[in-house]
């Protein structure tokens, strides 16, 4: 999943620039966006259902329609949270606000942002929307441990069959951390062709939201999980001893 994040004062044309991409990026793909709120969201009105709902404890709260449309209020949810959700179902993720982040992201206006930044513009009015919609393929993708099972699953001939195994190092612990993605595509590359690996994907996840390491994760789809975790368990030892 790309993600991308839009940051600026206040009537620098932040929705706005969220709105286009969506609907460029829609074209491609599933496209999740966020806001940043600065206040407690005003969708659960005083005195409905819902409302009562969460005012009587109610952790998540969630309005569901005839058709299929919906809506959620809640309590304890961190943008790294729906990050992860988006990561299982969507290609895209926009994310309005947060200018303290290591999100990539398009910078507004003259408030400063925490890099990096991928673009800078005085509003959304001077944006180059075609440009900036090729910058979004180009950016590194998020993914989890579950959206890399996702993936895995879904690929030609893999579907329904086979055991999942997965592993998560730090990239600290790599035997070196020069070139981590050089020895990340390595890796991968020596795992699809093992014996009994049907596929496998490994990645390199570095944190957008603190200064914390960056992870590396190893998913394994093998023809029974004895195998799956022998091959993680070979793949480990080439990352951490011998890359």
């Amino acid at each position: 999943m790309k993600v991308l994040g839009v940051a600026g004062p206040s009537d620098s044309g932040k929705t706005t620039t969220v709105a286009e991409l969506a609907s460029r990026l829609s074209a491609h793909g599933a496209v999740g966006t966020v806001k940043r709120l600065t206040h407690e969201p005003d969708i659960d009105t005083d005195g409905k259902d819902t409302a009562r709902h969460r005012a009587a404890g109610s952790m998540y709260t969630v309005g569901l329609t005839g058709d299929g449309g919906w809506f959620g209020t809640g309590d304890q949810r961190t943008l790294s949270d729906v990050l992860d959700d988006f990561a299982i179902e969507c290609d895209y993720a926009i994310i309005e606000g947060f200018s303290d982040s290591h999100l990539p992201k398009v910078s507004l206006g003259d408030r400063p942002v925490t890099v990096p930044e991928v673009v800078t513009a005085a509003s959304a009015d001077d944006l180059d929307f075609d440009e900036l919609t090729d910058i979004v393929e180009t950016l590194p993708s998020y993914e989890t441990p579950a959206s890399l099972v996702t993936a895995l699953r879904g690929s030609v001939g893999t579907s329904g069959s086979g055991s999942i195994a997965t592993s998560t190092v730090l990239e600290a612990e790599l035997a070196s951390t020069d070139n981590v993605e050089t020895q990340v595509e390595a890796a991968e590359r020596r795992l699809r062709s093992t014996d009994g690996v049907r596929d496998a994907r490994v990645h390199r996840q570095q944190s957008l939201f603190d200064e914390h390491d960056g992870l590396v994760y190893v998913v394994v789809l093998a023809d029974g999980p004895t195998r799956a975790n022998e091959a993680i368990g070979e793949a480990l030892d080439q990352l951490v001893e011998t890359v």
